[in-house]
């Protein structure tokens, strides 16, 4: 099975997507780069094509950290020898989880 390199999403979940995707958005703009912007936007547009979605429920912001957490994790973004690098914990602070 390959990965779907798509941000399509049911209509019922476009605005879900799009409040979602303004946070990751944001943080990547400011801590991360384009490449990890787009990661995550495929990661949240996956996540509104499951059924029924994880995302109809939970906190933008939660989603927003977790999915970025993720993607960091699987792309070294918390080790020191790599560009970008953010400690989990800044991570947390920036998307205001715990």
């Amino acid at each position: 099975m390959t990965a779907t390199k798509s941000e399509k999403v049911p209509k019922a979940l476009e605005a879900r997507f799009g409040e979602i995707v303004a946070i990751t958005d944001a943080f990547a703009a400011k801590h991360l780069n384009d490449e990890y912007r787009q990661l995550i936007r495929y990661a949240v547009a996956a996540l509104c094509r499951k059924h029924p979605s994880p995302l109809e429920k939970g906190r933008a912001n939660t989603w927003a950290c977790g999915i970025t957490h993720a993607i960091g994790i699987v792309n070294f973004l918390f080790d020191r020898s790599q560009t970008p690098q953010r400690k989990a914990a800044d991570l947390y602070r920036a998307f205001g989880v715990g």
